[in-house]
């Protein structure tokens, strides 16, 4: 990547991957770290701690993201309640499964995690189906979370009880204006900051876009930006992949 130090990344997720900054400064690459999405407990924790409680009514708990796992996981402690002996957690990933992991036994998770054609929640549910899981099940999530998981097990036959255990809140289209000043290029792992940039940029002075999965792809060309790059896996090896793809000379 000789001669590109002076291109500029803007990672829009700080801390999301952990080491990707790092790595990526060593690539010779300038890294500016923006959090245009902040998050906060629900409204809310009455229906979460009511879940809690009737734990032993779900036949398995699905998580589709490390922070609804994190979040769920430390209010079922603070209550000091234990999920029934050999009750199944699902995850999509292997971040989301290791916050799951010291309450229930087992953890699992799908065979084949992300693809260029289907979300992390697609396959979660998809993968939940075909190992007949039983009904009903507890999703806890956040405020903005995908359809995904639910519509398909729903369509599956299973009943799915939703609680939301955190909440997202953008950043001002000031704020995330001023962001991408000087951007080279734009990492995004959410939709939502997908959407928000696309709404907040002249089409003629956007950076490069590369997105962390398929549904932040699929939010980004629905807004009318088109990623130059979509990350294989949600991986620092898959990100510094495309980026380094995109800093090659033409």
């Amino acid at each position: 990547m000789a001669g590109r130090a002076t291109m500029v990344v803007l990672a829009t997720a700080p801390g999301s991957l952990a080491g990707l900054a790092d790595r990526l400064r060593g690539e010779g690459l300038e890294v500016r770290e923006v959090a245009l999405l902040s998050f906060g407990p629900p409204a809310d924790w009455a229906p979460v701690d009511q879940a809690i409680f009737r734990l032993p009514e779900f036949k398995a708990v699905a998580v589709t993201s490390p922070r609804a796992a994190g979040a769920f996981t430390a209010r079922v402690a603070a209550h000091r309640v234990n999920p029934p002996r050999g009750q199944e957690a699902w995850a999509s990933g292997a971040a989301t499964a290791e916050q799951l992991r010291d309450l229930f036994d087992p953890v699992r998770l799908p065979s084949s995690l992300v693809t260029l054609d289907a979300g992390a929640g697609s396959l979660l549910a998809s993968a939940m189906l075909s190992a007949h899981v039983g009904s009903p099940v507890l999703f806890p999530c956040g405020d903005a979370r995908r359809d995904e998981l639910p519509a398909v097990l729903r369509a599956g036959g299973i009943v799915v009880e939703e609680v939301v255990c955190y909440r997202s809140v953008l950043a001002a289209d000031q704020d995330a204006r001023r962001a991408l000043v000087g951007a080279d290029v734009l990492l995004v792992s959410s939709p939502r900051v997908a959407t928000l940039a696309a709404k907040v940029s002249p089409r003629d002075e956007r950076p490069a876009l590369v997105a962390i999965g398929p549904t932040t792809a699929a939010a980004a060309r629905a807004a009318g930006w088109a990623p130059a790059g979509v990350a294989k896996r949600p991986t620092v090896d898959a990100v510094v992949e495309r980026i380094r793809a995109l800093a090659k000379p033409h």
